[in-house]
C-alpha cells in the first residue's frame, strides 16, 4: 500500500512538471547565446547587445516568448504581422550595460555605420543622453520607441537604411 502512495505521489509530480512553466509577461526571456535562434530569420542569436524579445498573449493568461537577434528584426516581425499579435511586452538590451530593458521606454540609435546581426543598424539605450553619445559616435539618429517601431517596421533584412 505504501508503494502505491509513493508511486501516485511521484506520478502527480511528474504530470505537474509536464504542464510547462507559466510565462510572466513582465519578465524577459533567458536567451542561450550561441544556441537559441531568432524567431523571424532562424539565425543563431550570438550578440546580447542587439538581442530583443516579445511576449505575446496567445489566449487569456497564456503567453509565448519570441526572441530576435536584432531589434530591427523584432520591429519588422511585428510590422509583417499586420496587427494580429497581442503583444504583452517588448524587450531590448541596453547596448552598454547589456541588461534587458522595457523597449517602450528605451531610446534607440539608428546609424548606417552600426554593424548589427541582421544589418538594421539599431541599438538601444536606457538613457537618452547615452543614446545621444552613441549617435554622435556613430553618426546616427536618436529615436523614441514609437519612432523606431515606425522606421524599422517597414525595413527588410539588410536593406539600405536611408534614415538620414
Amino acid at each position: 500500500m505504501q508503494h502505491r502512495t509513493i508511486l501516485f505521489t511521484l506520478l502527480v509530480f511528474l504530470l505537474a512538471a509536464c504542464g510547462g512553466a507559466q510565462i510572466d509577461p513582465n519578465v524577459p526571456p533567458e536567451i542561450v547565446y550561441g544556441e537559441d535562434v531568432c524567431t523571424r530569420c532562424g539565425m543563431i542569436i550570438s550578440d546580447d547587445r542587439f538581442a530583443a524579445a516579445l511576449v505575446i498573449e496567445k489566449a487569456d493568461n497564456d503567453y509565448e516568448q519570441m526572441i530576435f537577434d536584432d531589434a530591427g528584426e523584432m520591429f519588422a516581425f511585428v510590422a509583417e504581422d499586420n496587427g494580429q499579435l497581442k503583444i504583452a511586452s517588448w524587450f531590448v538590451h541596453d547596448y552598454n550595460s547589456r541588461e534587458w530593458l522595457d523597449a517602450t521606454s528605451a531610446w534607440f540609435v539608428v546609424a548606417d555605420s552600426l554593424q548589427t546581426p541582421m544589418g538594421f543598424g539599431i541599438a538601444a539605450s536606457a538613457q537618452e543622453l547615452e543614446a545621444q553619445a552613441l549617435a554622435n559616435e556613430w553618426g546616427g539618429d536618436v529615436l523614441s520607441f514609437a519612432q523606431a517601431r515606425e522606421q524599422m517596421g517597414g525595413m527588410k533584412m539588410g536593406a539600405a537604411h536611408g534614415h538620414k
